[in-house]
């Protein structure tokens, strides 16, 4: 057995396990599709983001409360993404006004 000598070192470091976050499945990536963030804010632990996927075309509030854990998010129409975005529980509060009178009927 001879001793290895450092140009028989890989040049490079590989990963001693998989990271599904850097090399996601082909079938997972290609069905998420690409998600940007347009823009963040952050205030007393609450956390809202303005969220689009490319693949579909949706563009997504998301919000998310660290004191309590607890979050959601709004589908947002191109012409108020920014008005959602800056008042996500004003609009989260008229689409649950909006499922109850439709489950009433």
């Amino acid at each position: 057995m001879t001793t290895p000598i450092v140009t028989e070192l890989p040049l490079r470091l590989e990963p001693t396990t998989s990271d599904s976050f850097l090399d996601p499945a082909p079938e997972r990536a290609a069905a998420a599709g690409v998600i940007s963030e347009l823009d963040r804010r952050q205030t007393d632990g609450i956390d809202v983001r303005l969220l689009w996927n490319d693949t579909d075309d949706q563009l997504v509030v998301a919000v998310f409360d660290a004191k309590t854990g607890d979050g959601f998010q709004l589908r947002a129409a191109p012409h108020r993404a920014l008005d959602v975005f800056h008042h996500p529980y004003a609009y989260a509060a008229s689409e649950a006004r909006a499922r109850d009178d439709r489950l009433a009927i």
